[in-house]
């Protein structure tokens, strides 16, 4: 009986364990989707797109449910033929103990046997339901083990190659042969760019939607990581340096203006490399937030939502201004940084 409960076990394993891995393969979208959907309910229902966000989550969950049902379906063909057996074994021993001759086996220990016998079913169905359930719920581990073979990004870091403090001095950008690609199994986004941005100079990038504006600036911060050409910044390769080393000496205002739930000095000097009097001059003063902070209750140290939502867009935008304007890089790139501020 038990070689059979093994055999029937490993039957059923095979197929859960993917149907277990597909679960959790559809299960991602669904939440993402939802989460997406709720952050952005004003905008969908501004433009009248209530249907089509439904009917994309019917699709999901239609997706979801598809491998869910089959999950069910298998757990339950696995405890109707483990109770079959167990029924059968049950009958058989009874049929036995029946059968046998009076006096070979004393009566009280019979009807204790027959007695224990009624729950083998529930044992055996709760023993198999947790071996079952284990293999199943480590496909879970299996996807946090995929995780981590994922190569990870360059170091922060680089002990070798230390730079000067005053790297870069000019904030001269060589570019040679430039070509990009966001995977190795995707086409090329940028080919064969080669220019030369002076320091101390104003430079524009300008280009249809799509073009690869944003693909060069990630590039710049080495978000993404080029195929071939060497960037140069004063000369030296941004590929042979650390990540932190690099990003730190280089601003950036992008398009989408990013606020941190903390205080308003937080969000202006996130690594308290300053003190008030400068974050008040240099920064508040000069982007005219001064005198909107200054209103505020708790000036410096009021409170900041979640993604600054107690502040308006441009006021957001003034703030990235502001970061900028306290670092002075020598290397400055603005996405549409002026995209939500009048004039």
């Amino acid at each position: 009986m038990l070689k059979i409960f093994i055999f029937v076990q490993q039957y059923y394993i095979s197929s859960a364990r993917e149907l277990a891995r597909l679960v959790g393969v559809c299960k991602a979208p669904v939440i993402q989707h939802f989460a997406e959907t709720i952050s952005r309910s004003t905008t969908i229902r501004s433009f009248d797109q209530e249907s089509r966000f439904r009917d994309t989550n019917m699709k999901l969950m239609d997706g979801y449910g598809w491998p869910k049902f089959h999950t069910a379906a298998a757990m339950e063909w696995l405890c109707f033929r483990l109770d079959m057996l167990s029924s059968i074994t049950f009958g058989i021993c009874s049929v036995f103990l029946i059968c046998i001759p009076a006096g070979v086996i004393d009566p009280g220990v019979a009807g204790l046997a027959v007695t224990y016998g009624l729950n083998l079913n529930v044992l055996q169905a709760w023993v198999i339901w947790n071996l079952c359930n284990v293999e199943n719920k480590i496909i879970s581990v299996e996807r946090l083990l995929q995780y981590t073979i994922i190569p990870s990004e360059p170091p922060l870091v680089i002990e070798s190659n230390q730079l000067d403090l005053s790297w870069p001095l000019r904030g001269k950008v060589d570019i040679h042969d430039l070509q990009v690609r966001y995977a190795p199994h995707m086409p090329l986004v940028l080919r064969g760019i080669t220019s030369t941005l002076p320091g101390g100079m104003k430079t524009g990038i300008v280009g249809r939607t799509g073009s690869g504006k944003s693909t060069l600036i990630q590039t710049l911060f080495r978000i993404v990581d080029p195929t071939s050409g060497p960037i140069l910044i004063d000369g030296i390769d941004i590929s042979s340096i650390g990540l932190h080393d690099l990003r730190s000496r280089l601003s950036i205002i992008p398009q989408d203006p990013t606020m941190f739930a903390g205080t308003v000095r937080s969000n202006m000097d996130p690594l308290e490399e300053y003190t008030d009097e400068q974050i008040w001059e240099v920064a508040l003063d000069k982007c005219q937030l001064g005198d909107e902070v200054r209103r505020k209750e708790g000036k410096l140290n009021s409170t900041v939502s979640e993604n600054g939502e107690n502040w308006s867009m441009g006021q957001r935008q003034l703030v990235c201004l502001g970061r900028v304007l306290l670092k002075k890089r020598k290397v400055l790139v603005l996405d549409k940084a002026t995209a939500s501020v009048d004039t």
